[in-house]
């Protein structure tokens, strides 16, 4: 067989021709709405988008000292936390009998932008109070 002049357009044996141009063709898209037959057909799709990880997570932890007053705590803990009084009060409860408490599990950059502004506020109000970021070791959002 000679090669075609035109490399694109492709000839077609009559074995091909019978198995290719000769077929029903599928059709995609139906104006049956209940047609439960509305696979790809013959339609190049798309590959699935990737699944995203979700960023790892990092504690927001508290810790305790003998200097700070309780009620500043609170405060902190609702001011940068969103915490209601009554979560408030026991997260610092369990850093005053615990020695440390959680204040909320976040992405990296938030666990540690709160770090920040609980120590800048804590300093600029003149209390020794600490906040520390570390990693999340269990799945809890």
């Amino acid at each position: 067989m000679k090669a075609p002049k035109n490399p694109r357009k492709v000839h077609y044996t009559d074995p091909m021709r019978a198995r290719f141009l000769h077929r029903p063709l599928n059709v995609a898209c139906s104006a049956n709405e209940d047609d439960s037959d509305q696979g790809d057909g013959d339609l190049a799709v798309a590959p699935a988008k990737p699944k995203l990880k979700r960023p790892p997570l990092y504690r927001v932890i508290l810790l305790n000292d003998d200097y700070t007053p309780m009620e500043f705590v609170v405060q902190v803990l609702e001011q940068f936390f969103g915490m209601n009084r009554e979560k408030a009060t026991q997260v610092m409860l369990a850093v005053h009998t615990k020695g440390k408490g959680v204040c909320g599990i976040y992405p990296q950059d938030i666990a540690e932008t709160k770090a920040s502004q609980v120590n800048e506020s804590a300093r600029e109000s003149g209390h020794p109070l600490l906040c520390e970021v570390e990693p999340s070791t269990d799945d809890e959002d």
